[in-house]
């Protein structure tokens, strides 16, 4: 699972998987497995694996053996369960997108908006007959900036919602992000995040290693040919100002590592305190352009950013500007011009699937889980969550390293903790976007504008914690701790992950156990820092930090001894805090799992008893394959730890000990006094 130390919003990937194949088992004192056929056991997949495995020696070859042994190590990076899933989706949805462009069928209107989009981008010919006329009128704006208020007002009309908030990259040369407040969880907040950059971030441009350069190298010359391709005179010399001109911009940054503390990001700035202290930009202009005139308060994310760029502003020539602005104009809608001006080295194109998801994104989302993630799903999803936030309700009762009051706390944020799941109970009214098929630039420049009233409207409505942040078609998650959100979109729940029509055991062992592996963190050390209502607060009380610590001590020495190299060990400490709520997750899960049953014993399904099935379908979840140089990549700076030594977290419970008939001497035994229980 993806994590960042941004805690406004955390991006979640799920790195795993099991199949559906039949499995024909029994157990004994050892398992076997069977050549004939056998019911579906769920998400369980009985070809991946290996059962000549003892479990209580390997769990995961025993689990995934046969996997390993049929899946090619890959060049380079990693394959693993979120890459063939996410594999598979993009398949469906490039299905349901090039099938709503299709005019030979009745479509309707959100089929007719995502189809038209997505052959505006997709038709070259007529794209490349076009050339850059499309952007004459932007052009012209840019020629007509006469002095420093005009170009105030160019760059405040320019302000558009574009900010990916978990990775704070916007475009533009600011980005806005409506949001509640760090403190105040009762209204909206426009959110200021700096931007304006064509590389990916600060780093590289100021970093001195010869990669870095390299890269500052062909990325000029890409402006260069950009340029030129555009007709402007002197694209060299004007390739060399502007990366110049960037890395001035560059230097003004935040850090990423400041970017991503809240009480570094926690500046709230009053109208006024822009003309005290940024001066330079006209604010009025540009506020008033941006039609943010009104608004009394904003959240400044990177205060020497919005110093910075408007001082650049009243001390960079104009023409140094306007060559600037012209190539980033030409940049930003690269994607809706001819091929000649595109170059996916630096992020400034996309596949017509791509765009256009990211134009009408709950669209598409409406077209994929009416296929794929039916109402019934959503309902089964939701009773497994039930079941999971009430088993979290004793564990923090019985929480040892919570003092009494935290575990009050505790309880109250559980409490309004909102986990969304599948899809929004209010989709976007796409009806205000007007999509024309052949207008690839205009469509672009519409959505964005589209998008970002929608911002400006919210400023004037409640905070809503139910509200929306992720396209349902995706594979992945996202926790926002402020407010108190988790949403699993309809495009992770989906098998072999969750089985809206399968086993219970193996849904709870798979998606139950990342569901609670998330809800943890509302209450970690990350969580720690908001309260029930997303304000940003610690909320543990004096100890609790200590105690948590050394209840954990025994799984930290446990990963410590994990080596999956020679000579290379886990840092114990470096991934201790995802191991924590592994076991959380797989406790809380297991304890859900066994509520679901009511008082009532499983059933036996492919010869496996329930218990079996949940373990297995757990240990599937970690499946990968990477080669050392990835191995020894993750282990030097991954906050996870590889799959193999997470799914050993089974080895702490007491569950799976009865359920595989572990003994002493086997490789993965532990005494019973010698299992970690964090909480």
């Amino acid at each position: 699972m993806g994590h960042s130390k941004k805690l406004e919003a955390r991006t979640v990937t799920w790195r795993w998987r099991a199949g559906s194949a039949a499995l024909a088992m029994t157990f004994a004192g050892a398992l076997s497995l069977g050549a004939s056929a056998a019911p579906p056991v769920g998400v369980i997949e009985a070809a991946g694996m290996d059962p000549s495995v003892r479990p209580g020696d390997d769990f995961y070859s025993f689990a995934n053996g046969g996997w390993v042994k049929a899946t090619a190590v890959p060049a380079q990076g990693a394959y693993g369960t979120s890459a063939m899933l996410a594999a598979r989706n993009a398949q469906r949805v490039r299905d349901l997108i090039q099938q709503a462009a299709d005019t030979g069928h009745v479509r309707d209107a959100v089929e007719q908006k995502v189809g038209d989009y997505y052959a505006s981008l997709t038709d070259q010919a007529g794209i490349d007959a076009k050339g850059i006329a499309p952007l004459q009128d932007d052009l012209a704006a840019i020629a007509a900036i006469a002095d420093r208020t005009s170009l105030s007002a160019y760059l405040g009309g320019r302000l558009r919602a574009d900010v990916d908030a978990t990775v704070q990259r916007t475009d533009g040369l600011f980005g806005m992000w409506v949001h509640q407040g760090f403190t105040d969880a009762d209204r909206y907040y426009p959110h200021l995040l700096q931007g304006g950059l064509g590389l990916q971030d600060r780093e590289d441009y100021l970093d001195v290693s010869p990669k870095a350069a390299a890269l500052r190298a062909d990325y000029q010359a890409h402006v260069a040919k950009v340029l030129k391709q555009a007709g402007v005179e002197d694209a060299q010399g004007k390739a060399e100002r502007i990366l110049a001109f960037e890395t001035r911009i560059a230097k003004t940054h935040a850090s990423l590592a400041d970017t991503q503390d809240p009480a570094k990001t926690n500046n709230l700035w009053k109208r006024a305190d822009f003309d005290a202290k940024a001066p330079g930009m006209d604010w009025k202009a540009y506020f008033g352009a941006a039609r943010l005139d009104r608004q009394p308060l904003f959240m400044v994310w990177q205060p020497s950013a919005v110093s910075g760029i408007s001082a650049l502003v009243g001390a960079e020539p104009l023409d140094m500007w306007k060559d600037y602005l012209r190539f980033r104009l030409i940049e930003h809608y690269a994607q809706a011009l001819p091929k000649a001006y595109a170059d996916p080295r630096f992020d400034n194109t996309q596949d017509g699937l791509g765009a256009t998801s990211a134009a009408l994104g709950e669209a598409v989302g409406k077209l994929y889980v009416r296929r794929y993630f039916p109402p019934q799903a959503k309902a089964r999803a939701r009773a497994m969550v039930d079941n999971l936030v009430e088993a979290y309700r004793p564990r923090i009762e019985a929480a040892g390293w919570m003092a009494p009051e935290t575990k009050q706390k505790a309880l109250k944020k559980l409490q309004t903790l909102s986990i969304g799941l599948g899809y929004p109970d209010r989709w976007i009214d796409y009806s205000g976007l007007q999509v024309v098929r052949g207008d690839a630039v205009g469509n672009l420049r519409r959505a964005e504008l589209f998008k970002y009233r929608r911002s400006l409207e919210r400023l004037a409505t409640p905070v809503d914690p139910a509200e929306w942040t992720i396209d349902p078609q995706l594979v992945g998650a996202v926790i926002i701790f402020s407010p108190n959100t988790i949403q699993f979109a309809a495009g992770i729940l989906q098998p072999p992950y969750f089985d809206p029509d399968g086993d219970d055991a193996s849904n709870y062992g798979s998606a139950g156990a990342g569901i609670a592996h998330e809800i943890a963190h509302t209450f970690d050390e990350l969580g720690n820092q908001y309260d029930e209502q997303g304000r940003l607060v610690a909320w543990w009380a004096p100890g609790d930090e200590a105690r948590y610590q050394a209840a954990a001590a025994p799984l930290l020495a446990q990963a410590n001894a994990y080596c999956p190299l020679a000579d290379a060990c886990l840092n114990g400490k470096q991934v201790l805090g995802e191991n924590i709520n592994d076991l959380v997750g797989l406790d809380v899960a297991h304890d859900a799992y066994i509520r679901s049953l009511h008082g009532r014993p499983d059933i036996v399904k492919g010869g496996l008893t329930g218990e079996q099935r949940f373990f297995l379908a757990f240990g599937q979840r970690w499946r990968r394959q990477q080669g050392e140089a990835a191995l020894r990549r993750q282990v030097q700076t991954d906050i996870h730890a590889p799959g193999v030594f997470r799914s050993d977290t089974v080895r702490n419970l007491d569950a799976w000990y009865d359920a595989f008939a572990v003994r002493p001497g086997d490789k993965l035994y532990l005494e019973p006094r010698a299992r970690v229980r964090v909480w």
